[in-house]
C-alpha cells in the first residue's frame, strides 16, 4: 500500500508556469522540513525549491501561528459547553475520531489546519496563486480532497518526492545560495513535534493574559490518542484540551520523512 503521487502533475504545473504569467506556483513547506536535509541549511533548501521553478516558498509555520491564535480563542469560547477541545491540525487524528469515536466529533476544533490556513492566505494575497504543500504526511493528500477544503491546496508532495525532484534536476543544495526564511515564529515552527501545539497555545494564553484554566493532554502517537479518547468518551479525560498526533514524535516523524533521527 502506498500513497498516490502528484509529482507528475506538479512538474507539469511548474513547466506550464514558466510559459505564462497566468498563475504563480507557491511551495508551502511544512515546519518539519527543518529536520530533513541534514547536510544543508534550511535557507539552502528554500533556494533549491525555488530553483525547481516555484514562484515563492512560504512557511506553513506561519499558518500554524494563525491556528494557535484561532484555536486558543475557540477553546475559551467553547470549553464550558463542550468540556474539552481536540486539535484539528493532524488529519489522521481527525479522521480517527470521526471513524472510531463519532460521539466526540463535535469536540474537534473547527479551526482549519496550518496547511489550509496558509494556502488561503496565499490565495487571498495573490489571486493567481497555485499552492503545493510539501511535507512528511500522506494523510494531507486526503485532506485536500475534502469537500469544504478542495479549493485551497492544489497538490501535496512529500519530502521523499521533493528529494527525488531535486536529484532529477541536478540541484545540489550544498551549493545553493541562501534563501530568506522569515515567515513564522518559533512557536509556529514547533508544531512539527509532539507537544508543540500545546506550547503554542500556552504561549498565546500567556502573552494575551487569557483567563482560562488550561489543562492539556498531549498525545504522542495514535495509541496515546486512543487512550485519551477512550477516557473522554466516559467523561474521565482529566483535561480540557487534547493535542493529537497520529505519528509518534509528531510530524517530523511522518511516514514520508527523509530523516528519522533526533
Amino acid at each position: 500500500i502506498m500513497d498516490k503521487s502528484f509529482i507528475v502533475d506538479i512538474i507539469e504545473l511548474l513547466k506550464e508556469s514558466q510559459k505564462n504569467d497566468d498563475f504563480h506556483v507557491y511551495a508551502a513547506i511544512a515546519p518539519a522540513i527543518a529536520s530533513q536535509f541534514t547536510y544543508a541549511s534550511i535557507e539552502q533548501v528554500v533556494c533549491g525549491i525555488k530553483e525547481l521553478g516555484f514562484y515563492d516558498v512560504i512557511e506553513v509555520a506561519l499558518g500554524a501561528d494563525m491556528v494557535a491564535l484561532h484555536e486558543t480563542n475557540e477553546l475559551v469560547e467553547t470549553v464550558d459547553d463542550k468540556g474539552f477541545l481536540s486539535t484539528s491540525c493532524c488529519p489522521a487524528f481527525v479522521s480517527y475520531i470521526q471513524n472510531n469515536y463519532p460521539m466526540l466529533k463535535d469536540n474537534i476544533s473547527n479551526t482549519v489546519s496550518p496547511m489550509i490556513a496558509i494556502a488561503r492566505l496565499i490565495k487571498h494575497i495573490d489571486p493567481k496563486a497555485k499552492v503545493v504543500f510539501i511535507g512528511p504526511c500522506v494523510a494531507k493528500k486526503n485532506e485536500i480532497l475534502l469537500d469544504d477544503l478542495k479549493d485551497d491546496v492544489n497538490f501535496v508532495m512529500t519530502f521523499e518526492e521533493l528529494a527525488a525532484m531535486l536529484d532529477a534536476a541536478n540541484i545540489d543544495l550544498e551549493n545553493c545560495n541562501d534563501g530568506a526564511l522569515n515567515n513564522a515564529s518559533y512557536y509556529g515552527r514547533i508544531f512539527a513535534r509532539s507537544g508543540g501545539v500545546t506550547e503554542a497555545v500556552e504561549h498565546v494564553i500567556d502573552i494575551h493574559d487569557i483567563d482560562i484554566d488550561f489543562k492539556p493532554i498531549k498525545c504522542n502517537g495514535i495509541k496515546e490518542c486512543d487512550k485519551a479518547l477512550k477516557m473522554a468518551k466516559v467523561n474521565h479525560l482529566g483535561g480540557n484540551f487534547i493535542e493529537g498526533m497520529a505519528c509518534v514524535g509528531g510530524c517530523m516523524s511522518g511516514p514520508a520523512s527523509l530523516y528519522h533521527g533526533p
